[in-house]
């Protein structure tokens, strides 16, 4: 017997516009958490202490990425579910809600994925910087994918790929959302963590 219909048939829905605010609302707990979380957080022998704080940073910074764009979609008129297997018109990317149709065509189990959220940002948000901004993005779907998937005792850690991160995120919120937010992820020795809204 195949469980995993049954699972998601728990989770499964059609997204509407208004549940922007929810995505919104668990990306925002994700990226302060990502940003403040310390070893003695981290419940874990203290010989592994770090590098779990970090591979919780980066999940979260991942998980956190693919909230706010879907949130940002949503917000934006956007649908998030895909089209179901054998139905069309074929569908390959979020389209607005006003050309779907007929909703009986979507996959209630299905959402995009965060690559083709990132692929298709630029329908929403424009930028002075397309690839600096693109390359954040991608730096924190790499990092969510490698921390849910393997798990490696030391990484060489580029601090630089972080701010790219937060200038990206910090740019959505600015255009996407008209806030202001401040925001520093605490990696490094002696680094203060920072994630403040300002409406």
């Amino acid at each position: 017997m195949n469980i995993e219909p049954e699972i998601k048939e728990q989770f499964s829905k059609i997204f509407k516009q208004a549940d922007w605010r929810n995505f919104k609302l668990m990306a925002d707990y994700y990226f302060e958490t990502a940003s403040k979380i310390m070893k003695k957080d981290i419940k874990i022998n203290t010989t592994f202490q770090l590098m779990g704080r970090n591979i919780q940073k980066r999940l979260f910074i991942g998980i956190g990425t693919e909230l706010l764009l879907k949130s940002l979609f949503l917000k934006n008129g956007y649908c998030i579910n895909r089209v179901s297997k054998n139905k069309e018109p074929k569908i390959n990317k979020p389209t607005l809600f006003s050309e779907i149709i007929d909703e009986k065509i979507l996959d209630k189990s299905n959402t995009f994925t965060l690559n083709k959220l990132i692929e298709n940002i630029l329908d929403i948000v424009s930028t002075e910087n397309v690839n600096g901004f693109k390359k954040g993005l991608n730096i924190a779907k790499v990092f969510r994918n490698k921390e849910g998937h393997v798990v490696t005792l030391w990484h060489t850690a580029d601090r630089q790929n972080y701010t790219d991160i937060e200038n990206s995120i910090i740019e959505i919120y600015s255009k996407g959302f008209n806030e202001k937010l401040d925001f520093k992820i605490s990696f490094l020795d002696n680094e203060q963590p920072v994630f403040k809204l300002k409406k």
